[in-house]
């Protein structure tokens, strides 16, 4: 469990089946829901996903920060982020903790919040622990989050001209 600018989130290597299944497990979550990934810094992100005009600038606006977007998934992505769906959610966070993890390993870590699924989000460790209790191998305390949202979710619809969808209203 690790804090971001927004909640505290749980994390793994997506890379790993058994960590992302462990972490499924963890928050009880329904594993066709996919996993939002974070990372380092936009050129790390662009390496799971070809970004489009719009994504380029808003990401380029708002990374690091409290902007998740929901953008088309590479084949190659396994199913246990994707879930069953052919999107993924991606996000640069403005705290050096989440993005240093991500470049120290050379890729993504999952970004979901550090709760039971439908939880309270978690924007101290504390609550974290309350919901996740000895199931988790390491919570990292930085103190109450400045936040009092998670981050928004948002995605980019084709079209002419481009539209924007508001999946989640948050932090930004």
């Amino acid at each position: 469990v690790y804090p971001t600018d927004t909640s505290y989130g749980i994390a793994c290597d997506p890379r790993i089946d058994t960590a992302v299944d462990r972490l499924i497990e963890i928050k009880r979550r329904d594993p066709d829901l996919g996993l939002p990934l974070l990372f380092s810094d936009y050129s790390q992100c662009e390496s799971y996903h070809a970004f489009g005009d719009l994504e380029r600038i808003l990401a380029k606006l708002f990374w690091p920060g409290a902007l998740t977007l929901v953008v088309d998934a590479r084949p190659d992505i396994p199913s246990s982020v994707t879930g069953k769906r052919a999107s993924i959610a991606v996000r640069v966070p403005d705290h050096l903790i989440p993005r240093g993890i991500a470049a120290q390993i050379q890729g993504p870590i999952v970004g979901t919040s550090a709760n039971r699924h439908g939880g309270p989000s978690p924007f101290s460790v504390s609550i974290a622990r309350e919901q996740l209790g000895d199931e988790v191998d390491l919570y990292i305390d930085a103190g109450a989050s400045d936040a009092s949202k998670n981050s928004t979710i948002i995605g980019v619809e084709s079209g002419t001209p481009a539209n924007i969808k508001v999946y989640r209203e948050g932090e930004l």
